[in-house]
């Protein structure tokens, strides 16, 4: 099909500014999810501004209109306004602001409207507001956008039926059917965000109540109140703040919320100090002052009053999903509740109603107003913490928000399995799940988080039954990943990276001393420590192949190249060959391979090139999968054009254009890989190669050298280049030369002094982290659209799945708009002429709970997309379709046999006794 006609050319839509439907959300809602809301207690909006009861409102605009003035790129103010008005200050669909439109709005009135805009009032399970003009085009799209910007749940609960709506229906529904009956797969779920937000904040509820919690845990770059230790008091505040309310919507005449505290006062069971301690507690919040709040012992405390078991739940987690839901939350223990997120809808429902039937009698109740809001909104701004904010690329900025839960999940790892299980499909059955976590230093650590993934997983058997998908158990696997990491100290993680490089991993001679072994010795070693567990454990346990489906690397893609992964990789791709030859394996599935890989790049060739260099050097050559690899789909022209220039350090554009001069040369390439060069550039390409290595390694180095250390570097520990298979540790790698079959390296000499220069010689590194500043000029574009064609070509020949996450990608990427993403150019719904075959797409959610996604909310994410960027409807139910049974076919799990069930109690019965006759090392916490 050619792509002349009224349908745009997918991948080309980025539009230019920030997406209406950011702005909109942002501005919608802002009165209850901005620090400014909190701190000025709103409790109403005024539609005058004026300095007297309009003050509070008047200084929260001028927050939003600075936030926004700042971020919403080509908004004028009178463009901004006018959303205000429209969420902040309804005027049409309540009798009274048509009679009074200068009346001001309560925050009752203005979460009404808003959940009113967005939802239909329909009980159980609600639908998107659609409208009847062009904006219906669009509902989908700036309901996305609202539910990245603050709860989903909290719209729901304030939609006016009985019984309330648990959930939106957004997934068409021909679609759904056809995924579940079929049976679906996730592919990419990272079991350490494998929560939606209510069980997050579930857990976090007892989480904060755990009187060993220490806040230094919770720090970060970024992090709403400024310091952890103030973060951690206004959670507890928020807790205790909730009972309270809870307790005072429980009597059968609702009191006012100060004469109930005052009957606190008179009562004998309460303490004098934990009266006075909540006292100053519940003026704290209403008021929104720090400095009132009571001390961290002060409020533990008080809360350990109000919710004796919170303490418990995270030394000895729930056991069950249910569990979780009536044990957590302190008002579902109170209450007896054990349906999903039943303590938190009771606790808004039964609020709203109280303020209603307030305003109706003509009443006020104006420290239960001021408290109730005052709570949601420390939960909107924490979801703001978890959730992934937009308009940041790359994935430093998404390691701050997967990082902060931490501590807050604990009481959920005894379930981890069955919560993103329940997740991944939105409560629905799908047939496979793989989670992914992280690797341990101890092979028992493994084991245990293996036994605790399968015991949790047995439970999600016993209830959904032997035949629950298709007539087949759901399918269940465990990828382990490596994680990349920039530096030792972690500096880049706290925000706080010093300059050029300078203390990473990368640095042979970090700050005077040596490091044996060159640059990343000291990385490679501690992975070293992890994979030796991982492979100890395949080797005692050669049943846990059937559990351990794959592996991966995961986190700082930029922080760690490819060739000191590539050892770690083969050594544990050889260890698990050699287990699943045991008797005791069972003839286990091989163990596959995948990486995150070309999602986060500053030149989109350093993308393709590390795309390339997975692809080539430590995926599997059939079978492998990987993880993003958005460089391959990205629109180069667009990509220019929306970037202008980059700025890199030398040392990386000196390996990207030795990888472009590798394709354009066929230079030890798989067959059928060259790309065709553009008029003029392999000239310009060998002389920008010459004068960065001059300026790098302090010689002119020919390309061809260049090229063939390239190789090398990637294949130190591989046979035939190696003399023998590598192993791994320190001193495997810091020997890594002495075992080369020199011989078998073209130009030998001068490649040895390349790469000991290049991993050893700090004046080099040095040289290396030199910013070189790149116009993406028409001659960069032509080799992108070349080297990227070549690629996908590569790419689809192999039969390689690319793991496509549309949230994920829409925030990490920046995309800005899902009719940009990738996968519209990479495997468009129809044909297109003259571009490179589809590439293999499977689809997953990556981290539900910082993408506020799930499963099966990705597939209609797409489908919308595809939508609205001119594909029919039987399109892109047939496209769909496909890569639902292109995620099935390259899943990495495998039926368990004689019974699901069976070899669950098998693999935890393997696994308790290998971990029995061990004695465990303590070397540090497990970073899963």
């Amino acid at each position: 099909m050619s792509r002349e006609g009224p349908r745009p050319l997918p991948g080309s839509l980025a539009p230019r500014r920030v997406p209406e439907a950011y702005v909109r959300a942002e501005v919608a809602c802002f009165p209850l999810t901005s620090l400014g809301a909190f701190r000025s207690a709103v409790t109403e909006l005024v539609p005058s501004l004026d300095a007297g009861a309009g003050g509070p409102t008047r200084e929260l605009w001028r927050e939003c209109e600075k936030s926004l003035s700042e971020h919403a790129s080509g908004w004028s103010l009178d463009r901004i306004i006018a959303v205000r008005d429209s969420f902040w200050f309804p005027s049409r669909g309540h009798a009274s602001h048509r009679k009074a439109p200068r009346q001001a709005v309560s925050m009752l009135h203005y979460l009404r409207h808003l959940a009113d805009t967005h939802l239909e009032r329909r009980p159980g399970v609600t639908v998107i507001f659609q409208g009847t003009g062009a904006e219906a085009v669009e509902a989908l799209t700036h309901y996305r956008w609202l539910t990245f910007a603050m709860p989903e749940d909290l719209l729901l609960a304030a939609v006016p039926v009985e019984p309330p709506p648990t959930r939106v229906d957004i997934e068409p529904p021909l679609l759904v059917r056809h995924l579940l009956d079929r049976g679906v797969a996730e592919v990419h779920h990272h079991v350490g965000a494998g929560m939606d937000f209510p069980l997050l904040w579930a857990s976090l509820l007892s989480a904060v109540g755990d009187p060993l919690l220490d806040p230094r845990l919770l720090a970060g770059p970024g992090l709403p109140f400024d310091d952890a230790e103030v973060m951690l008091r206004w959670l507890i505040v928020a807790a205790v703040t909730r009972c309270v309310l809870a307790e005072v919507l429980l009597r059968s005449e609702t009191p006012p919320l100060l004469e109930f505290v005052r009957g606190l006062s008179e009562s004998q069971a309460w303490l004098p100090q934990r009266r006075r301690v909540l006292a100053r507690a519940l003026e704290a919040l209403s008021r929104g002052r720090r400095e009132l709040l009571p001390s961290l012992d002060e409020l533990r405390g008080l809360y350990e009053d109000l919710h004796p078991l919170a303490a418990r739940n995270v030394v000895d987690p729930p056991a069950t999903l249910d569990e979780v839901w009536r044990r957590c939350d302190p008002i579902a223990l109170r209450l007896r509740l054990s349906s999903p997120n039943g303590g938190e809808r009771w606790l808004v429902r039964a609020g709203l109603k109280h303020l209603a039937s307030l305003e109706h009698a003509g009443m006020h109740d104006v420290h239960f107003d001021r408290l109730f809001w005052q709570v949601q909104r420390v939960r909107c701004i924490s979801y703001r913490a978890y959730v992934q904010r937009p308009l940041t690329a790359g994935l430093q900025w998404f390691i701050r928000f997967y990082g902060r839960p931490g501590v807050m999940k604990r009481p959920l790892r005894a379930v981890r399995a069955e919560v993103s299980y329940a997740v991944a499909g939105g409560e629905q059955p799908i047939a496979a799940l793989e989670v992914r976590t992280s690797l341990a230093n101890d092979p028992i650590r493994i084991a245990e988080e293996l036994a605790s993934l399968t015991q949790s997983w047995r439970g999600v058997l016993g209830r959904t039954g032997e035949r629950a998908v298709g007539g087949r158990p759901p399918e269940f696997g465990v990828v382990m990943h490596l994680i990349k990491a920039r530096d030792p100290s972690r500096h880049w993680t706290q925000g706080q990276p010093p300059a050029h490089g300078m203390g990473t991993y990368a640095e042979p001679v970090p700050e005077g001393r040596v490091r044996l072994g060159g640059r990343f010795s000291d990385y490679f070693a501690a992975q070293s420590v992890q994979v030796e567990a991982l492979v100890d454990l395949m080797k005692a346990v050669p049943l846990s192949l059937w559990l351990v489906r794959g592996l991966d690397v995961a986190s700082d893609e930029l922080s760690v190249p490819t060739w000191v992964l590539a050892p770690l990789y083969r050594y544990v791709r050889w260890g698990a060959a050699r287990a699943a030859t045991k008797r005791e394996a069972r003839g286990a599935p091989p163990l596959r391979l995948t990486s995150h890989v070309g999602e986060d790049y500053r030149h989109l060739m350093e993308g393709l090139r590390r795309i390339y260099e997975s692809l080539h050097y430590l995926l599997d050559r059939t079978g492998g999968r990987l993880g993003h690899a958005t460089a391959l789909g990205v629109e180069p022209r667009m990509w220019a054009e929306s970037v202008g220039a980059v700025m890199m350090p030398a040392e990386d554009r000196l390996w990207d254009l030795v990888f472009e001069w590798r394709l354009y040369s066929d230079y030890r390439l798989p067959p059928a890989l060259a790309a065709e060069a553009p008029p003029g550039r392999p000239q310009r390409v060998e002389n920008m190669l010459r004068e960065l290595s001059e300026s790098v390694f302090g010689d002119c180095i020919a390309p061809h050298v260049l090229a063939e250390a390239h190789h090398v570097l990637h294949n130190l520990w591989c046979p035939p280049l190696a003399r023998e298979e590598g192993g791994v540790g320190l001193d495997a790698f810091s020997r890594t030369f002495r075992r080369l079959n020199w011989t078998r390296v073209l130009n030998a000499e001068q490649v040895r002094n390349v790469l000991i220069a290049y991993r050893e010689d700090e004046g080099v590194f040095r040289r290396g982290q030199q910013l070189v500043d790149i116009p993406l000029d028409a001659s960069e574009v032509d080799a992108l659209r070349s080297v990227q064609d070549a690629m996908r070509r590569h790419v689809g020949a192999r039969g390689t799945v690319v793991e496509v996450n549309p949230s994920s990608n829409l925030l990490i990427g920046n995309l800005l708009d899902l009719r940009n993403h990738p996968i519209l150019r990479l495997n468009p719904p129809l044909a297109e002429d003259g571009v490179p075959p589809p590439v293999p797409i499977a689809v997953g959610a990556d981290d539900p709970v910082t993408f506020s996604t799930f499963l099966l909310r990705e597939y209609s994410l797409l489908h919308e997309a595809a939508r609205s960027a001119g594909y029919s409807e039987r399109v892109v139910h047939e496209w769909l379709s496909t890569i639902r049974q292109t995620s099935m076919d390259a899943r990495f799990t495998a039926p368990w046999r004689p019974s699901a069930l069976h070899m669950a109690d098998e693999l935890l019965d393997a696994l308790a006794r290998f971990a029995r006759r061990l004695v465990p090392r303590h070397d540090g916490p497990s970073s899963a």
